[in-house]
């Protein structure tokens, strides 16, 4: 375990929140559930038929004793969460039995529920849910943070390169959400991640790199020229934390690099807020890193909702659900106050 993720958790370990688990049809999810009730910095709640989950946590000798599971069929709350769906879903003209359908069928969305009406402080999904499908829950319940100018996601990338970002670890996005920002998109999307770094990694004053194939007008194109303008819309909405771009990834992260390419800059050679050109960059980008360079990717993490959802690959190992139910409980905490 990196010295982030044992401080993150014995920081949130404090707050003991509740995080909601829907999707235990995945036996990867109940090994999560067991090992954060025995490292003990949340309580897990799952989502199911108790006789399902007791049988598939029996068949894979997974400990769910004393983990809280709620059968949506059963739920004293059922009937209010339906009416407060139809009630959000009231543009899209949706009826009562379609609501019932999806809160009783896809445990994403009751789970969502759960969060809205703070029986739970956050949720993680997306083991066997698509990333969209988890958006859409996300949106459609809980609902973005007022005045949040756009929803986005970031990565945690945690390595053993020391001498790179924050002690090895760094704040990336957006590889989730939105498939090819405009510039004002950008600079949301920065401002978002800024806060990631702040919050979850206790970042006192974060240095954003806004990426490119081109450092500080030495190409051009519609994609540099995107950079830019998210550039000069950071300095005119006067952010009040470091930034620069556009820069290529070698000169953001490396010191030799950033004397040569770009000497004036605040933040080249230093970055560890890392923000991505499009969402096809960083989604790339961040599974290289985890595939080839062996880093810690934690993430999506969804940002400028009102309560803290978290998204996952379909493919995330115990470890990773884990530390991003982690991440998870950090939101809450800062959302409580």
């Amino acid at each position: 375990m990196s010295r982030f993720m044992r401080e993150l958790k014995d920081r949130v370990a404090k707050g003991q929140k509740k995080i909601v688990l829907p999707e235990t049809a995945s036996v990867r999810v109940l090994q999560s559930a067991e090992r954060v009730k025995a490292e003990g910095f949340a309580q897990p709640l799952l989502i199911g038929k108790p006789s399902d989950i007791i049988e598939r946590a029996s068949r894979y000798q997974i400990d769910l004793e004393e983990v809280e599971v709620v059968n949506p069929g059963t739920h004293p709350m059922v009937e209010k969460f339906i009416q407060y769906y139809v009630r959000r879903m009231a543009s899209k003209k949706m009826s009562y039995d379609r609501a019932r359908d999806i809160l009783l069928s896809n445990p994403v969305y009751f789970g969502a529920c759960l969060v809205a009406f703070d029986l739970a402080d956050g949720m993680v999904a997306g083991a066997k849910t698509s990333s969209a499908e988890v958006l859409r829950a996300a949106l459609q319940i809980i609902g973005p943070r007022k005045n949040a100018r756009t929803i986005s996601s970031s990565f945690i990338i945690v390595t053993d390169m020391m001498q790179f970002g924050n002690d090895g670890v760094f704040v990336a996005g957006d590889g989730d959400v939105v498939p090819v920002p405009t510039a004002e998109q950008l600079a949301d999307i920065a401002c978002n991640c800024v806060e990631r770094a702040k919050n979850t990694l206790h970042i006192e004053q974060p240095k954003v790199a806004l990426l490119s194939y081109s450092t500080m007008g030495s190409a051009m194109g519609e994609a540099a020229d995107r950079v830019r303008q998210a550039v000069q819309i950071l300095s005119d909405r006067e952010v009040g934390f470091l930034f620069d771009g556009e820069m290529e990834a070698d000169v953001a992260l490396i010191p030799h690099y950033a004397r040569q390419c770009a000497p004036r800059s605040p933040v080249a050679g230093q970055a560890d807020v890392l923000i991505f050109p499009d969402l096809s960059t960083g989604n790339i980008c961040c599974k290289m890193l985890e595939q080839i360079a062996g880093a810690s990717i934690l993430g999506p993490l969804l940002q400028g909702l009102t309560k803290p959802v978290m998204d996952l690959s379909r493919v995330s190992t115990v470890d990773t659900i884990t530390d991003i139910i982690a991440v998870c409980c950090s939101d809450a905490m800062e959302n409580s106050g």
